[in-house]
């Protein structure tokens, strides 16, 4: 049976919130307008996490996803830098699927 990497719960009160994938590395899901969007936390500037060095992945607004280290700002949908030394360069998304129970899967699993 596959594991969840989070559950739709999790995202309420914060809508984004870093998970370790089943293979070891570090994503991030957010959730925008309703929608869940999952990436590998990693930007595509510097390599760097993008939680560095408060934690949280959107911009005040809770819009857009940025980057901790420099500021870029990328879309929610799909990952695209639309601000910042990255543009024209996208996150690494992670297909996601969410069950009748309410658990985020990697749509892959």
């Amino acid at each position: 049976m596959r594991q969840p990497i989070a559950h739709l719960d999790e995202l309420k009160g914060m809508p984004s919130r870093g998970v370790v994938l089943p293979d070891g590395r570090s994503a991030f899901l957010v959730r925008v307008h309703g929608r869940i969007s999952a990436f590998v936390n990693r930007c595509p500037h510097r390599q760097v996490p993008l939680n560095l060095p408060d934690g949280d992945f959107l911009e005040s607004s809770r819009e857009l996803i940025q980057c901790g280290v420099h500021g870029a700002l990328f879309l929610p949908e799909s990952g695209e830098c639309v601000f910042g030394p990255c543009q024209g360069r996208s996150l690494e998304p992670l297909p996601v699927s969410v069950d009748a129970e309410g658990n985020i899967h990697l749509a892959s699993e």
